[in-house]
């Protein structure tokens, strides 16, 4: 049997940053106190997006950085303190220490994003997958593993995801070099790529593996799904782990696919968790809940503190039976969800989910 190895990367600006935050010293000037610290929160900005954004894009959109994010620098800056303020003839210097938040979500990088300064697409990157699948024993066709896998990054929120199945004709995608995976991965405008193979085989009846070894007519099928993730704009290739899967069907090829259905999906959970909670620290989910009254969504909120991946829970406001938390969480919003109903008792129904966000409605 061949042994399978899946490989999973993301792109996503949350995981390359280097902090959610950043600090930053800068010295501003101006004719009173007052300017000099407006120009040194606008030397803060300035400084950030210096590295967020190439230097031919800040210069393409000079004039629109100008008036759309110079001018509300202060609304960008989390938190600031005056190092030092001093007056030299009647110019006065005024140094700050400031934070300035880079989160995918944050009001800087969703102003960017509006604005068409930096690509949404790295907040919530397009993902190619490129799983075909073989049978042992003879030619199921379609592509179970895939499919699960992609179904499984789009419940989690990732809506910029395409299941190429019959788009890409590699003999053994497992081989493909650097160039070729940039070539496929152009050929969708993907920003991610991920190429593999699934394989699954006939296993006999499933009374074999029952006490007894009655024939029950009922055909088992194990699966093994192997599979590469590769970022276009660096080449790299990140990680790996397999999964297996197995079921049973009184048709051997519906077996099949059911079994690659499952590594599929046990592998499709493994990439979002993979991207969402490999920096722990600076994954924050936006919590939206609806309720009757605050009791029911208080209910959420003790149910928050009951799940050990969430490090913070801070309700930023409430107001006519919808509250907004802000939730710091190592994983995807779906896990959040399933993992509040598991700690809770309330009966919650969820309304809709993207990449930072979960809505949710609790009757």
């Amino acid at each position: 049997m061949k042994k399978f190895v899946i490989i999973i990367f993301s792109l996503l600006m949350i995981i390359c940053a280097e902090a959610a935050a950043k600090n930053i010293t800068v010295t501003g000037t101006g004719m009173t106190p007052s300017e000099a610290e407006n120009d040194a929160l606008r030397a803060a900005v300035e400084n950030t997006l210096g590295v967020l954004v190439d230097s031919e894009t800040l210069v393409q959109n000079q004039m629109l950085i100008s008036d759309q994010i110079y001018t509300q620098s202060r609304g960008f800056v989390n938190d600031y303190y005056v190092v030092s303020r001093e007056q030299i003839g009647e110019i006065w210097r005024v140094t700050i220490n400031a934070e300035i938040d880079t989160q995918p979500d944050s009001k800087l990088m969703s102003e960017l994003a509006r604005l068409g300064i930096i690509n949404v697409q790295l907040r919530n990157p397009k993902i190619a997958v490129y799983v075909p699948e073989q049978h042992l024993n003879y030619n199921v066709g379609g592509s179970g593993g895939e499919t699960a896998i992609v179904k499984t990054l789009l419940n989690a929120g990732f809506s910029n995801v395409v299941e190429v199945g019959t788009g890409l004709n590699y003999q053994s995608p497992m081989a493909m070099n650097v160039a070729q995976m940039k070539q496929a991965a152009q050929n969708f405008s993907a920003d991610i790529m991920i190429v593999g193979e699934s394989f699954s085989e006939g296993v006999g009846d499933l009374g074999n593996y029952l006490p007894g070894n009655q024939r029950t007519n009922m055909e088992a099928c194990r699966a093994r799904v192997e599979a590469k993730m590769f970022v276009v704009r660096t080449g790299q290739v990140i990680a790996a782990d397999g999964k297996y899967g197995s079921a049973y069907d009184n048709s051997q090829a519906i077996a099949a696919k059911k079994a690659l259905a499952s590594a599929g999906e046990q592998m499709g959970n493994y990439f979002v968790e993979q991207i969402t909670g490999m920096y722990t620290s600076r994954q924050a989910v936006e919590v939206i809940v609806y309720g009757a009254d605050f009791s029911k969504i208080n209910l959420v909120q003790n149910a928050l503190g009951k799940i050990s991946r969430v490090k913070t829970v801070n309700l930023s406001s409430y107001e006519n039976g919808r509250a907004i938390f802000n939730v710091g969480y190592g994983g995807s919003p779906q896990t959040l969800f399933n993992e509040l109903q598991a700690v809770t008792n309330a009966d919650l129904v969820l309304q809709s989910l993207t990449y930072s966000t979960l809505t949710i409605y609790v009757k």
